[in-house]
């Protein structure tokens, strides 16, 4: 028997807090009967949100939309349910607004815990509270935080209406870290990881080690700092911030990362808008792979868009040519899954597009597709090379 390595692009941002075999399993069923088995939802529980910040991609769409800016908890219980019983591993509370806004959030993520569901949250962190921390940690729930900031006038000008300053909001995570090591022991990072972001801007970009710094004081795992993207929301950084940047980078990485925390940094150049996807991939796997499900046109009525690209659609009542389907009356997400209509969209992906923001998955998505349908007993492991 012959066999051979190859090397497979990965992507650990859209993987955290799942595990990968997960997502190799889900891709091997979806080979074996010609239908895909979605990974992870990403739920988008409110269009509400305590900040204002200057490179929000929401705002608009957010401004003009529905009847509603909160799901129902009628609705939340039957899009998490019939994702569970649909073999869906990880909810990701994410969206055009911030999770912690929903009145429903805490028993959201308590409904998770008990249907046997992995949950993070991607949040500006203003609304963490201590109550909701022991929900948090009790569900083992991965908490990313948008930091952004290392002082408050950063914060203001990034944020624009921030509830919590920096100082408040640094102390509340380094609760949410004792609390995880008080239940979990001295090394939580495989049951509740904690991590945080923060977008490079010409407001904050001379402030980046201290970012981190802070972040790894307050017993986050890791700091992840993404470029702003879209034309909308263009920036541009002079030759002196630029190379700011790079000492910055270096600085962090030869004195802050060790083996309990790290530090990610951005790939393209810190001006690029975005990817043309039918440049790099042929099939788009990211918008069947995870589900994304948002605000619909009412509160009770959660409307499935294939990936953040087209967030706000469904809630806007925009171009409803690029929502896959919205959940009406007790139906679930099992009843809008893959139908004639679904099938047909996604058909149009990537060619449709005029970027992507997930591209670097799509890359690892279809790398092992491409492996899998080679062979359905293809190994995979993880190589950690220089």
């Amino acid at each position: 028997m012959t066999r051979s390595f190859r090397m497979i692009p990965a992507h650990g941002g859209e993987i955290v807090p799942g595990r990968l075999s997960d997502h190799i399993a889900a891709l091997l069923a979806g080979i074996r009967d010609g239908k895909p088995h979605p990974v992870q939802l990403d739920l988008d529980i409110t269009m509400a949100c305590a900040s204002a910040c200057t490179f929000c991609f929401s705002a608009g769409y957010r401004s003009v939309g529905g009847s509603g800016l909160h799901l129902s908890w009628p609705a939340l219980e039957r899009t998490l349910r019939s994702a569970a019983g649909m073999g869906v591993r990880v909810v990701r509370f994410d969206g055009g607004g911030d999770p912690l806004v929903s009145p429903h959030f805490a028993a959201a993520v308590d409904l998770c815990r008990q249907l046997g569901l992995t949950s993070a949250v991607l949040t500006a962190g203003d609304l963490l509270r201590p109550e909701l921390l022991l929900t948090l940690v009790r569900a083992c729930t991965y908490v990313r935080v948008s930091l952004n900031a290392a002082t408050d006038k950063t914060r203001m000008l990034l944020h624009r209406t921030p509830r919590l300053g920096v100082t408040s909001l640094l102390r509340m995570l380094a609760e949410l870290d004792r609390l995880r090591r008080a239940e979990y022991g001295p090394d939580p990072l495989a049951v509740m990881p904690l991590g945080g972001t923060s977008m490079v801007h010409p407001t904050n970009v001379a402030e980046m080690y201290a970012i981190a710094a802070a972040a790894k004081t307050a017993g986050l795992d890791h700091v992840s700092f993404r470029v702003v993207l879209g034309d909308r929301l263009r920036v541009a950084f002079t030759a002196e911030q630029e190379d700011n940047y790079h000492l910055q980078v270096d600085r962090i990485r030869t004195e802050l990362v060790d083996d309990e925390f790290q530090a990610f940094f951005p790939t393209r150049s810190l001006t690029d808008t975005g990817y043309v996807p039918r440049e790099y991939f042929s099939t788009c796997l990211a918008s069947t792979h995870r589900a994304l499900v948002e605000v619909g046109s009412s509160p009770s009525e959660p409307a499935l868009v294939p990936c953040g690209r087209y967030r706000g659609q469904g809630f806007s009542g925009g171009a409803e040519g690029t929502v896959f389907g919205r959940m009406t009356d007790d139906g679930g997400l099992d009843d809008i899954w893959w139908t004639p209509r679904m099938t047909s969209l996604v058909q149009q992906f990537p060619g449709a597009c005029g970027d992507c923001i997930d591209r670097s998955a799509n890359i690892m998505f279809n790398g092992i597709h491409e492996a899998l349908t080679a062979d359905r007993d293809t190994a995979f492991f993880r190589f950690a090379g220089p």
